[in-house]
């Protein structure tokens, strides 16, 4: 369950196995595994993972079929396209603050 639902959101987010990756400072072996369901993350990355993608540990790991981040997907789908690529980029200086 937390494979699928983790792939989904990485793919609604535009983020490669790579960019998520490098967003979580860890190795791109480590992504694949737990899509595949081969293993999971330790708690800490697996909540780094939810402050990431906006959802909850409950949806990730199928206790919930409710998914947080659904509103503010259609959020930004309301968006222009020009705030979403400033939203990224700031989203960006965030993610790369935080690695300091």
């Amino acid at each position: 369950m937390l494979g699928e639902r983790l792939a989904e959101l990485r793919k609604l987010n535009d983020d490669t196995q790579q960019t998520l990756a490098d967003k979580l400072g860890i190795s791109v072996w480590s992504i694949r595994a737990w899509e595949q369901g081969k293993s999971y993350p330790f708690s800490n990355v697996l909540l780094a993972i939810c402050k990431l993608y906006g959802t909850s540990a409950d949806y990730l790991l199928g206790l919930t079929d409710i998914d947080p981040s659904d509103e503010a997907r259609k959020q930004r789908q309301r968006l222009t396209e020009e705030e979403q690529n400033e939203m990224h980029r700031y989203e960006e200086y965030l993610l790369w603050k935080r690695k300091k």
